[in-house]
């Protein structure tokens, strides 16, 4: 809206900001009610919301039903991405699902949930915009004023001389080839080498040198000392090719090569669970007042750990939520007679879910 106001009056500018802010008021998240007091609404993030691609997002929805909710579902652009069955009924609580955006673009977030009637109750929808996409702003009408002759003056306009706007030519990396599939290395650039190397599916390694048609590539190898030969038909090459040399290929062998088999990938072993660490046994109610911290173990795969889930049963409903460390904090607890447990499991860099671990229980007398 800024080039549109540039060169406006002070009190046209003022309009517009009052308008603007009337616009801003209609996208307050409403809470949905169903006809026997249950009801559902996403808290956070907050209508209109920017977020970032890959940043790690709970959403957080405030539930409540007399009988008890045992199924919540999220809803992302109108299609389900998560479905959490409750050990324990909801009665009135806050659910924590995580959801991590892959792309930027905008995206509308729901809750539905399935409450102890067998009806679907839906929460309000908020919208949310990834990298780079804005929530488009209220287009704004101004009528002009005719003056009067004693209202007419003189005015001056300077138009501005543009400034050229310079557009950075992108710097692009050391040139490398990333394997399509498991592919053989060999002595030179043709099948009558022998295989001296592989480079595996999805390993990267450095282009040091070509042959004269870049029908093949040299590059570092990966699983030794050394330099080997790869076909171009293989790997994607990445980065600037134009400064990689031509190198002479050796003499061809003067024996027939053994074709070499290709390594077989190894499965990746199934994720483990994570060990409860504190707390457990008895507690002071002065600690759990205003919540404690739940820790565990460190689970390790060779995916990596994208992240860890837990959850917490007790008086006043199941708490549950979502940590990039081995540390999560609840919310406040009840005292008196209170006895809880609480579980986590882990979520891998390309989003298995591993089981969870045995229940932790402790006491406040």
């Amino acid at each position: 809206m800024s080039h549109l106001v540039k060169n406006l009056p002070t009190r046209s500018v003022i309009t517009i900001f009052a308008l603007s802010l009337l616009v801003a008021g209609c996208n307050l998240p409403v809470a949905s009610v169903a006809g026997d007091g249950s009801s559902a609404q996403i808290v956070s993030p907050a209508d209109g919301a920017q977020l970032g691609v890959g940043e790690l997002i709970d959403i957080q929805s405030s539930i409540s039903d007399p009988g008890g909710a045992g199924q919540v579902y999220l809803i992302v652009n109108g299609e389900p991405l998560r479905e959490d069955n409750l050990t324990t009924p909801m009665q009135s609580g806050t659910m924590y699902q995580p959801w991590r955006p892959t792309e930027p673009g905008k995206y509308t977030l729901q809750v539905v949930v399935i409450t102890s009637g067998g009806s679907t109750l839906e929460s309000n929808i908020v919208t949310v915009y990834v990298d780079g996409e804005s929530q488009p702003q209220a287009e704004i009408t101004i009528t002009p004023t005719v003056p009067t002759v004693e209202e007419i003056t003189i005015t001056i306009t300077i138009t501005p001389t543009p400034t050229e706007t310079i557009t950075p030519t992108p710097t692009q990396g050391a040139p490398t080839a990333t394997a399509d599939q498991d592919a053989n290395c060999r002595f030179g650039p043709s099948q009558v080498y022998h295989v001296i190397g592989h480079l595996l599916q999805n390993q990267t390694a450095p282009i040091v040198g070509r042959n004269t048609d870049s029908s093949w590539w040299v590059i570092e190898r990966t699983d030794g000392a050394g330099t080997c030969w790869i076909w171009d038909g293989t790997v994607t090459v990445s980065g600037d090719t134009s400064g990689v040399p031509v190198i002479q290929p050796p003499p061809p062998p003067t024996d027939t090569p053994t074709p070499t088999p290709s390594p077989t990938p190894t499965a990746p072993p199934p994720l483990t669970a994570p060990t409860p660490i504190s707390p457990t046994g008895t507690q002071n109610c002065a600690n759990v007042t205003g919540g404690v911290d739940l820790m565990w173990t460190m689970v390790s795969h060779p995916n990596g750990i994208d992240h860890y889930e837990w959850e917490l049963e007790g008086p006043g409903g199941p708490q549950s939520g979502s940590s990039g460390s081995t540390l999560a904090s609840t919310s406040g607890l009840s005292c008196a007679g209170a006895n809880y447990q609480w579980r986590v499991r882990a979520v891998d860099g390309i989003g298995n879910i591993g089981p969870w671990s045995n229940y932790a229980s402790f006491n406040v007398p």
